[in-house]
């Protein structure tokens, strides 16, 4: 399951969670990786609510895991709720993840939707500082123009 997911193979990985969720005795940790891992490709395919189930299932089961309240935050603002999406994104990062790039990469896509450029453009910086060869984030970068202002002179 966690393979298919970082893979991008969703149409094979979405039975391989289903049969470990039903077949395997995972641990608490493990179950809820696995529903956020399915929630990840269920998104893929387009599946935007059962996504958010599984996103949901995973926080309930392990609340302190990162990774499911940042990809609920995907889906919030896919639904354009961007502060409601920006909540979720900063409680995953403040309890840690995986992918900790995805998370910023996130985050700076719900405050530039909010209008918060600065924070944005710093958290772009961020995930590509992180993940060099992050090509969504070098993207987004272009998105804006960085100027100074001259510093006033005394008196």
């Amino acid at each position: 399951c966690f393979v298919h997911a970082k893979t991008g193979r969703a149409f094979d990985g979405v039975p391989a969670c289903d049969m470990a969720i039903k077949k395997e005795a995972l641990s608490k940790k493990d179950l809820a990786a696995t529903y956020d891992n399915r929630g990840v490709m269920l998104d893929q395919l387009g599946h935007i609510e059962r996504a958010a189930a599984d996103f949901h299932m995973a926080i309930q089961i392990q609340p302190d895991l990162g990774d499911p309240y940042v990809n609920l935050g995907v889906m919030l603002i896919k639904e354009k709720k961007y502060a409601p999406a920006l909540e979720q994104i900063n409680k995953g990062m403040d309890l840690g993840m995986g992918f900790p790039h995805l998370g910023y990469y996130n985050r700076a896509i719900a405050e530039q939707m909010l209008g918060r450029y600065k924070e944005a453009y710093y958290d772009y910086k961020k995930a590509v500082e992180l993940e060099p060869s992050f090509a969504a984030a070098e993207e987004r970068l272009k998105d804006f123009t960085v100027t100074r202002v001259p510093a006033k002179a005394p008196g």
